[in-house]
């Protein structure tokens, strides 16, 4: 995802799935022009780049935007995003209020630092990319964990359940990645979840037994890749 300024303003090609442009504080308002004049479709924000607002209040000013993308931010108020009915693909940091992603129904890909006051996310019918991170709730169960039904493919980061347990049946998810998840010790439910399963990456899940990738592999006759914990197994 390279970032670079070309004349006054910081651009990057492939930020967030369409060009975007870095909204920097000092010169907030020119930001704003430079992508209305230009028909820039994404944005992105961030202190190392010169983002320091507590709100997003200035997307207000670009409701064709189809792409925003905030990191390492301290928001007090993101209401603004409710106001851009083109979005599709959306991701900021943690530190930000709750939303309610069924006013979102556009989406197609979500990076979502989950909060437990967030909702709606099983909403968004027209999702196709879902990354979860830090899903980690005091009961360590992902019964909580409410998601599209049709979603085609889905990424868990951090999270802390030991098991599978409490996620609902995705019949038809065809990618499944599971990275840095150290409590989780068992994945003998995945063909049951996710029959229709051809992409499985489970990796830094220390805790995940020697041979458990051949054994699931063989409970899901169209997955086409496999690759868990150090080794391709298909």
């Amino acid at each position: 995802m390279p970032i670079a300024r070309q004349g006054r303003f910081l651009l990057s090609a492939d930020l967030a799935h369409v060009p975007c442009i870095g909204l920097e504080s000092r010169m907030l308002a020119a930001c704003v022009k430079e992508a209305r004049e230009k028909k820039i479709k994404g944005v992105f924000g961030s202190p190392g780049f010169g983002f320091k607002e507590r709100t997003l209040d200035a997307l207000r000013e670009l409701p064709a935007l189809e792409a925003v993308w905030f990191w390492d931010v301290a928001l007090s108020d993101a209401e603004a995003l409710y106001d851009l009915p083109a979005l599709r693909f959306f991701g900021v940091h943690p530190k930000r209020p709750a939303l309610d992603f069924a006013r979102l129904p556009e989406l197609r890909s979500l990076v979502w630092f989950h909060q437990p006051a967030d909702r709606g996310v099983e909403a968004l019918r027209r999702l196709e990319r879902l990354h979860v991170w830090r899903f980690q709730p005091k009961s360590k169960s992902f019964a909580g964990l409410l998601l599209p039904r049709k979603l085609p493919a889905l990424q868990i980061l951090w999270a802390n359940p030991a098991t599978l347990e409490g996620l609902a049946p995705l019949p038809g998810l065809q990618r499944l990645e599971i990275h840095r998840c150290r409590n989780l010790e068992s994945l003998a439910l995945l063909p049951d979840l996710f029959p229709d399963l051809r992409h499985l990456v489970v990796d830094t899940c220390g805790r995940v037994p020697k041979g458990e990738g051949e054994r699931i592999a063989a409970r899901l006759p169209k997955l086409e890749h496999a690759f868990v914990q150090h080794g391709k197994v298909v």
